[in-house]
């Protein structure tokens, strides 16, 4: 893969009616990039969940680039 990762942080995951973070990629049609890593995590900045995985995963992808 060529491009930019791109990260989507799905906030709000801590409500009963949040969208799932397969329903966001499919409104965002992310399904269809394939020049590219992309990851939707589902997190809540209200607790922090879902941040420190989001961040992980950048991580290991600008690694695999170097």
């Amino acid at each position: 893969m060529k491009g930019v990762p791109v990260l989507v942080f799905a906030n709000k995951q801590d409500l009963v009616n949040a969208l799932q973070p397969s329903e966001i990629a499919e409104g965002l049609n992310l399904f269809c990039v394939r020049d590219r890593a992309w990851q939707i995590e589902g997190c809540s900045a209200k607790t922090g969940g879902g941040l420190p995985q989001g961040m992980d995963w950048v991580v290991k992808q600008i690694q695999s680039k170097a």
